[in-house]
């Protein structure tokens, strides 16, 4: 099975200034829509159909379909399993496993007949998840270098400028500092790795993410003479997102003079709130083919990350063994803006009667038109450059790119059986932000859903899986050994609907 590659890419913070990275983007405008357990399991393809609470984060003009009033309420399980592999000697592979219960979807209808050519004019009020940040990593082998050499340098930077330990990095060099694992030696700048920088050390790392991206609809539409349905919605998405990494080093084989071991930690909060317009139309060209289209505005957000370390050291001497730590820096704040891509989708189905459907859905999503925003709360020279820099990164790491969603129901009396593929268009470009050319490029890679449900008159129940596999990487701190994994997420909902 070919792996969705754009998924899976972490990075613990060695500094505060890298709170924000290029790869954060994509938490953001990689959207991984949840909804309705019908919407799912026919691979949310529904631009052109309607009358489905799920995909109204696609086209709002599905809720002129709507013909009577409707509550429906979706939880939801996800079972996440992570393989991990350093890339080092060993060359081991490590299981981690996930799970998360969340509500996907809860909604209200409320459908209004008119006359005249006008037939009706409907509400909606919900909310949709478009993002689930649960994943455990853990990885451990040999492999050479450390997370001292990027502390070290830090410092050195600090004191040959002038500087002392008072001006050092507090979530990095000065807890390090702290823990005697910087120190002077004849008054010169020193450390346990100095000249053995690449010494083949045991390193291990835990990094669990947590949270959701919801986004709070609100959505009209109108139903023009049973032939064309028109609607928008605003759309208040909401971010929680929380990341906890576990970094050790040990030198089991007494490859560093002095050096025992090391423990870095991290946690990372993300909270905020954006807001974003769509609208669309679908079309009955004929009672079986119906023709759809939308556009999302770029979602504006306000993000906000809290985030803190610890650090504790271990060593042996001519004194014996001593240890420091942890030792915990300070809380950090950060205050800043994104803005997301604007999204444009196309949509075909075909109904035949009764009996089921046929749907496809085309989008076009430029994920190169992410932008951070970092001075819009304080503008400074520091805010500004990096500002321009990650943006520059991010023009050259992503691109426009094309996602399909297919996906059908077969109906027999009360009873819905459905399946999809999603086609996803690969944002990475095909070099990294430096420009350099990216192994095992994909264009596209897939996913794929199933669902069956129960519909009464006034009653409805309706189950839906669907299945993600994502390759990723995962490092530590910048220049560290990568290890590569590979994920696959099982999302599992269930929705219940009455109508009324």
């Amino acid at each position: 099975m070919k792996k969705i590659s754009f998924f899976a890419s972490l990075l613990l913070l060695s500094s505060s200034l890298s709170a924000q990275n290029v790869s954060d983007v994509l938490k953001y405008s990689s959207l991984q829509i949840g909804g309705t357990a019908r919407s799912l399991g026919a691979g949310n393809a529904f631009g052109a159909l309607g009358a489905e609470f799920g995909a109204l984060s696609l086209n709002p003009a599905g809720l002129g379909v709507f013909r009577s009033n409707e509550f429906v309420v979706t939880p939801s399980l996800r079972l996440s399993n992570t393989n991990a592999r350093l890339d080092g000697i060993t060359n081991v592979d490590w299981e981690e496993q996930n799970s998360a219960f969340n509500f996907d979807n809860v909604g209200m209808v409320f459908h209004t007949p008119t006359q005249g050519k006008w037939k009706s004019f409907n509400v909606g009020l919900g909310l949709n998840r478009q993002h689930n940040y649960s994943q455990s990593i853990f990885y451990k082998g040999l492999s050479g270098g450390s997370i001292m050499n990027n502390f070290y340098k830090d410092a050195q930077q600090v004191f040959n400028n002038g500087g002392n330990d008072n001006d050092l990095d507090p979530f990095g060099s000065q807890l390090a500092w702290d823990a005697n694992a910087i120190y002077l030696d004849n008054n010169q700048l020193a450390y346990d790795f100095l000249g053995n920088e690449n010494a083949t050390i045991d390193r291990s790392q835990i990094v669990n993410t947590y949270g959701r991206m919801n986004e709070l609809l609100f959505a009209m539409a109108g139903n023009y003479d049973e032939k064309l349905m028109v609607g928008a919605s605003v759309g208040v998405p909401f971010v929680n997102y929380r990341l906890e990494g576990d970094y050790r080093e040990e030198d089991a084989t007494e490859q560093v003079s002095f050096f025992d071991e090391l423990a870095y930690t991290e946690f990372l909060q993300t909270q905020g709130w954006g807001v974003n317009l769509k609208v669309g139309m679908i079309y009955k060209v004929t009672q079986q083919l119906r023709l759809g289209a939308s556009f999302h505005t770029p979602t504006r957000l306000s993000l906000t990350d809290n985030y803190s370390n610890t650090f504790s050291y271990s060593y042996t001497d001519g004194g014996g063994s001593s240890s420091s730590g942890p030792l915990e820096s300070p809380d950090g704040t950060s205050d800043y803006r994104l803005r997301t891509p604007w999204r444009a989708s196309a949509s075909a189905a075909f109904v035949a009667g009764k009996k089921g459907f046929l749907s496809a859905d085309v989008e076009l999503v430029d994920y190169s038109a992410n932008r951070y925003n970092f001075t819009a709360d304080v503008s400074n020279t520091e805010n500004e450059l990096y500002e321009r820099e990650l943006n520059n990164a991010i023009r050259r790491a992503y691109r426009q790119t094309v996602n399909v969603r297919l996906g059908g129901e077969l109906a027999f009396n009360k009873f819905r059986v459905r399946g999809g593929m999603n086609l996803l268009g690969n944002p990475r470009s095909d070099v990294d932000a430096q420009g350099r050319p990216v192994e095992d490029y994909k264009n596209f890679s897939t996913a794929y859903t199933a669902g069956v449900g129960v519909r009464g008159e006034s009653f409805y129940v309706d189950l839906g899986w669907r299945l993600t596999t994502a390759n990723g990487s995962v490092s530590p701190y910048n220049g560290a050994p990568l290890a590569n994994t590979e994920t696959s997420n099982n999302d599992i909902l269930l929705t219940v609907g009455f109508k009324f």
